[in-house]
């Protein structure tokens, strides 16, 4: 028994389908299940019902399939923490992020990590929330930065600033507002934006599900002008004069202030999103992931 083989019948327990895992890593479909078929030899047991269509994991197979990730994990872990000894400060950073959140939080970690530590590779994995919560909790990353809440019986949790969220309104559907500045946000309330067409993110984004909460906390019906993916391509459309879009006001200091936009807190609404790094309980961390997890939660970074 070996990783290769530990890493096949784990692709082979997700896909459940031998030609499309054989093309995925690369051999063909023969050489995999003779792999297979050598494994289950050495076992002794069979861990796929290959009768079934598609097959099934055998319950031996299941339990196969859990200590085999757990084996694979202890073996990166392991692998990890020799870093730290190779000469030069060799090693290499992976960060689970957001596309939205790596623009404004990112760029600054990583120049400061690679002038304290220039052998380090930085790699992000801008993923989306559910992903990145599973991931983290597998140790997939050397941490990763999420919205509360997550399962901390898994995983370990260091607050990082909380998100302002504001409502970004183009000039021209702000006339009838009080006069905002980047310095100073005036507030609003949802109930006197009747008449602004709206840009939102997908049901899937959990900006998206806030903003619903928040309409329904006031009992408020948005008109959506327009639905887009993500949050940059909101703010983007907002620039742009297609309508407002609820956005975290740190995201939006990362850019020039743009006269043609106005911003706004919204008044009584209670829906807040508290990010946090989170890394798997008892994970190893470097000295550079701890050097960069310090910068992130630090207040004025």
């Amino acid at each position: 028994m070996n990783r290769k083989q530990l890493q096949y019948v784990i692709e082979l327990s997700e896909e459940l389908n031998f030609s499309a895992v054989a093309e995925k890593i690369g051999i063909t479909q023969p050489a995999l299940s003779k792999q297979v078929l050598s494994l289950e030899k050495e076992l002794d047991v069979k861990l796929f019902d290959r009768n079934n269509i598609p097959m099934t994991l055998t319950p031996a197979g299941e339990h196969f399939i859990a200590e085999a990730k757990k084996l694979i994990y202890k073996e990166d872990q392991l692998l990890r923490s020799m870093e730290d000894y190779k000469s030069g400060k060799l090693g290499k950073l992976e960060i689970g992020i957001s596309p939205f959140r790596s623009l404004y939080l990112i760029p600054y970690i990583v120049n400061k990590v690679k002038e304290k530590f220039p052998g380090v590779t930085v790699v992000l994995h801008e993923e989306g929330s559910d992903l990145l919560r599973k991931n983290a909790s597998e140790g997939k990353y050397d941490f990763a930065v999420v919205n509360l809440p997550v399962d901390e019986s898994v995983l370990d949790v260091k607050l990082i600033e909380a998100d302002t969220l504001v409502l970004a309104v183009p000039e021209k559907f702000s006339e009838n507002f009080p006069a905002s500045s980047h310095n100073s946000i005036p507030e609003i309330e949802l109930k006197d934006c009747k008449k602004l067409p709206f840009v939102v993110v997908s049901p899937q984004q959990e900006m998206r599900q806030l903003f619903d909460k928040m309409c329904a906390e006031v009992d408020f019906t948005p008109d959506v002008a327009t639905e887009v993916v993500g949050v940059s391509t909101a703010w983007s459309m907002a620039r742009a004069g297609v309508g407002a879009t609820l956005l975290p006001l740190q995201f939006v200091e990362n850019f020039d202030f743009d006269k043609s936009i106005a911003l706004f807190k919204l008044k009584n609404c209670q829906q807040s999103r508290q990010p946090a790094i989170v890394t798997r309980r008892g994970q190893y961390l470097s000295e550079y992931a701890k050097y960069a997890i310090e910068l992130l939660t630090q207040k004025n970074i």
